[in-house]
């Protein structure tokens, strides 16, 4: 029987697991997700022939771009790309290749975010702007030393000016926070997702909020959480009070109704973390001048928190003489940057968490070697990529240092209404599957560009 021109239908094999000797163990994913699952297709394109893992594999690997547009191609195409695995795969791939830079502005009465897409090799291997001995980071632009241009992703969107500030993101998650409404919004940018989440009041005595915030994922639950730090207020008369000592930590977990408090809470240092999460830990630099209380993190899953020790020559003497410290990640390990005696720029890892000994210096910048170059230069570190190169906002521009090459990269210019600047990874992880509990309404952007986000 002739059977031309006819559809011939294929079950796909079942999505590979972490359990199996399959290659893909090393993806931190639950096994039962995923060996349950079989998705039924019509089978249109050679492609789905593969074995599914192989499909994957090969979709994983795609620019973020091409990936949307297989979004569209046919219901097969986004049945596929919208399993909970492809989106653990493609995020596991993409931190090595693909930032984004997602940009805050606010212009008149209104605000703006929106995202440039980066390929982290082209940004490396691009001209640099400067040299060992001969370096002008705030030097005039010109035709002949123009800065790179970035492809700006379809996913701007409006918020009222001086309401929303970023929190940080995480996973392809961005998390901002609404101060009128005292709510937090977690967005994916690439799939138009986003939830609200409000804060409850706090008790008496009463507590503000310290314009400090953190996001992210805690590996041992799988639940993402939100860290807000407040400080008592105390009222005598017209005077207000609010002393560092007294500060408390709310813990939300998205999906639930519930804020945990914790108290005595070491202050944060103000620009205190740029890239704050690691091992399901939040980290923080403290106001302490004491060494040994210098550097605190907060344990996601036990939800406690406690003191790190600093390098060995981190004296109370050499602590002195730091005009600027921050924490971050680098090839991650826990990583200190600061300033010694308003010359030396210096990042130290620590090799093994936890471990006094294992730090370790991995790069220095002496400021007076660079022509131009000055201590506000290099104070707003954003994040190091997985190359070892380190981002920073630099005189109204994103700046890109390589300790091996000893060179500067002026490649992205700030527009003057700029006001916060974050690296963030795009991925295709679904709200929908990323959240525990009923609590939370996953709502969507609409297809105006740019698009509004509704906080009530």
């Amino acid at each position: 029987m002739a059977l031309t021109g006819k559809k011939r239908k294929r079950r796909l094999e079942q999505l590979p697991g972490t359990g199996k000797k399959s290659g893909w163990n090393w993806i931190d994913v639950q096994q039962s997700e995923f060996e349950t699952a079989a998705v039924t297709l019509f089978v249109n394109f050679p492609i789905l022939e593969l074995p599914v893992n192989l499909i994957y594999d090969i979709l994983s690997r795609l620019p973020l771009k091409s990936i949307c547009c297989c979004r569209l191609v046919c219901k097969a195409f986004l049945d596929l790309l919208a399993q909970p695995y492809f989106a653990q795969l493609h995020l596991a791939k993409t931190s090595l290749t693909t930032v984004s830079l997602a940009l805050q502005k606010n212009i008149f009465q209104q605000g703006l975010l929106c995202f440039h897409l980066l390929d982290i090799d082209e940004v490396s291997k691009g001209a640099p702007c400067s040299t060992a001995c001969h370096h002008d980071i705030c030097r005039a632009r010109s035709p002949s030393h123009p800065c790179r241009s970035l492809t700006t992703q379809n996913a701007d969107f409006y918020f009222s000016a001086r309401e929303a500030v970023i929190v940080g993101s995480c996973n392809g998650l961005l998390c901002l926070y609404y101060a009128l409404q005292n709510a937090y919004v977690i967005l994916n940018p690439i799939l138009g997702e986003y939830v609200v989440s409000g804060c409850l009041p706090s008790s008496t005595p009463a507590y503000t909020y310290m314009n400090h915030s953190g996001f992210g994922f805690c590996p041992g639950t799988r639940q993402y959480k939100i860290v807000r730090f407040m400080c008592v207020t105390y009222v005598v008369g017209s005077l207000v009070f609010t002393p560092e000592t007294e500060v408390m930590v709310e813990i939300h977990t998205l999906g639930s109704t519930s804020w945990r408090k914790i108290y005595n809470v070491p202050c944060p240092k103000i620009q205190g973390s740029f890239d704050p999460l690691l091992n399901g830990c939040f980290h923080w630099i403290t106001t302490s001048c004491n060494p040994s209380d210098l550097i605190c993190s907060l344990d996601l899953e036990k939800e406690c928190f406690k003191h790190l020790p600093t390098p060995r020559h981190f004296s109370q003497s050499y602590v002195n003489k730091i005009s600027w410290i921050t924490v971050g990640i680098l090839g991650g390990c826990l990583c200190l940057c600061y300033v010694y005696e308003d010359n030396l720029f210096e990042a130290w890892v620590m090799k093994d968490y936890g471990v006094k000994e294992s730090w370790t210096k991995d790069f220095s910048i002496t400021i007076n070697f660079y022509s131009g170059l000055r201590l506000e230069h290099l104070n707003r570190p954003i994040k190091f990529l997985s190359n070892g190169d380190l981002w920073l906002v630099s005189d109204n521009s994103v700046v890109s240092y390589s300790p091996r090459a000893g060179t500067f990269k002026d490649f992205k210019v700030l527009e003057p209404w700029v006001t916060e600047v974050v690296v963030h990874i795009p991925s295709f992880i679904s709200l929908k599957h990323a959240l525990q509990g009923n609590n939370l309404e996953v709502k969507y952007l609409g297809r105006a560009r740019p698009a509004k986000i509704s906080v009530m």
